[in-house]
């Protein structure tokens, strides 16, 4: 039986070559074994950073290890909850019972026959469950008694959400849950879901259970406008470019599994292709991708010439990547090149990174800052992966790739002349 403190490689992840992010880990690592020793609520955690960064590859490693975990004796359920479905307490813990019924069937079918009955036993509460709730006269979609919200989506009472968990508490009790929410800065920041982030930090009724929210480099933010602003000590990941040494190892479990060489050659291809990623996970998949198309097409052999031409692709890859990141920002092109430019001035400890004012100025002139306010133009360059937040520095920001920033300052774009 796997236990937490190994970083479990599943199946899906061997394809991907997982590799790096053992501090990250280490957060989701010390949030479960709190929830494992009976410490109930405090312990939310938040993973942040740009597009690519590989938030989503880290969930699903960290979903793996609550499924490999489980078993009949000690259930742990790793749920999955769209954002949107926060506004709703009922919506939430509807997905909640499912994804307990689904894993307690499971486990009943390799379960001794004591403990089968008494987790076909959970089931039968699961089921009268909905129907209560159902009889009260609130809808499963997350559609109830309130009024309409902006998202469209009805809201609940205030007070809906506390009465739902500690409802559903009981059923829940011997089952340590885990919620994981993707796209966490896509939450939508009304009453109703304040309430239902409150309870999931909080668990009325001593649910065991601990939530996880993975979003771009806002999401601590978002979460702090739905009432989470006190995260415990050392909850809060902001994911940044993984070292060029565990890049290398990611290359080098790829060229172990599949291709045969040196040891000296495998090194070679693996430090080059790790210094062409940067680090950046999104770069370390799609340089690994190109890498294996070179040598697929030529049996595998590990040539200097080949590792060139990976190369070559590999940076066209890169390139097409940065395109359309800046295809995805709401302003002129030549607006991110003049932050580059001016991000690329910088020496020192504030080398590339910009002030909030600073960025304010940069872009006040642009077209499509008309209708847009400096707020409204960060938050949509921190979506499209140009800017990122600068760690330990308050209201500052960065290109979050060395890369991306040389890109950008090589544009063949000019700030149109004042006449």
């Amino acid at each position: 039986m796997y236990g937490w403190n190994r970083l479990i490689v599943p199946k899906w992840v061997e394809s991907r070559f997982f590799y790096g992010r053992d501090a990250e880990y280490d957060v989701f690592r010390s949030a479960v074994d709190s929830l494992r020793s009976g410490r109930v609520g405090g312990g939310t955690m938040s993973f942040q950073g740009a597009p690519g960064a590989g938030k989503f590859a880290l969930m699903l490693e960290c979903m793996e290890a609550v499924r490999l975990h489980s078993t009949p004796e000690n259930p742990w359920v790793a749920v999955s909850i769209n954002p949107n479905t926060l506004v709703s307490s009922v919506a939430v813990m509807a997905r909640i019972v499912d994804a307990v019924n689904e894993e307690n069937k499971r486990l009943s079918e390799v379960a001794s026959d004591s403990i089968g009955k008494g987790l076909n036993k959970l089931l039968e509460l699961g089921a009268g469950l909905f129907e209560e709730l159902s009889s009260r006269g609130i809808a499963m979609a997350g559609i109830s008694v309130g009024g309409k919200s902006k998202s469209g989506i009805d809201s609940e009472p205030l007070l809906l959400a506390e009465q739902v968990f500690s409802k559903v508490a009981p059923l829940l009790e011997n089952v340590r849950v885990v919620v994981f929410v993707d796209e966490a800065q896509n939450t939508p920041v009304e009453n109703s879901t304040k309430d239902v982030i409150y309870c999931l930090h909080n668990p009325p009724g001593k649910i065991p259970l601990v939530a996880a929210f993975f979003g771009l480099s806002d999401t601590k933010q978002v979460l702090s406008q739905c009432g989470l602003s006190r995260f415990a000590d050392e909850r809060v990941c902001d994911l940044e470019p993984l070292s060029i040494k565990e890049a290398a190892g990611s290359f080098r479990r790829m060229l172990d599994a599949y291709y045969i060489g040196t040891d000296e050659e495998k090194d070679v291809w693996a430090n080059a292709l790790a210094e062409l990623s940067q680090g950046w996970p999104q770069h370390v998949n799609r340089v690994g991708v190109v890498a294996g198309r070179v040598l697929r097409t030529n049996e595998g052999r590990l040539e200097r010439q080949l590792l060139e031409q990976a190369l070559q692709r590999g940076e066209e890859r890169k390139n097409a990547y940065y395109a359309g990141r800046v295809e995805a920002g709401s302003s002129r092109v030549w607006v991110y090149k003049q932050l580059a430019l001016a991000a690329g001035k910088k020496e020192g400890a504030m080398a590339d990174i910009l002030s909030y004012d600073e960025i304010d100025l940069l872009s006040e002139s642009a077209p499509l800052r008309k209708n847009e306010s400096v707020d409204e133009f960060l938050t949509n360059a921190l979506h499209a992966g140009l800017l990122a937040p600068a760690p330990d520095v308050l209201d500052h920001y960065k290109i979050p790739i060395p890369a991306l920033g040389n890109y950008l300052r090589s544009l063949p774009v000019e700030p149109p002349q004042v006449v």
